[in-house]
């Protein structure tokens, strides 16, 4: 008996666990095709900018993007909850746009206040 109720755990941990991946998986192509042209547009205005020129812009090109939340870049600290920036931090959305492999530039587009930031990562 102790058998059979292990295999139905472990069947419906499975079940959890794919239905998790599929929904963060669309979600995520979903995301990407709604915002990917904007975060381009934007990532683009931003490194003509003047100063940004320390900035390689490899991402203009086929870039890959990827959806993270948080902006790991931000120096604030997780119990630093009356921080003004700890959502843009730790829970908005941000569209990250990177070039091929072996460049070093990187855009993240804040979905939630629609602003990038580059980075020579």
């Amino acid at each position: 008996m102790r058998k059979v109720v292990m295999i139905f755990a472990a069947l419906a941990a499975m079940k959890v666990w794919t239905q998790d991946r599929f929904y963060r998986s669309v979600m995520q192509d979903a995301l990407v095709m709604a915002y990917r042209e904007r975060a381009v547009q934007l990532c683009q205005k931003e490194a003509q900018k003047p100063g940004k020129t320390s900035i390689p812009a490899a991402w203009l090109g086929p870039a890959t993007a990827e959806v993270s939340i948080g902006a790991p870049g931000m120096s604030v600290a997780i119990w630093d909850l009356d921080n003004p920036l700890w959502d843009v931090r730790f829970r908005h959305p941000h569209l990250v746009l990177s070039g091929p492999a072996g460049t070093k530039g990187r855009c993240a587009y804040d979905l939630v206040a629609g602003l990038v930031s580059l980075s020579a990562h």
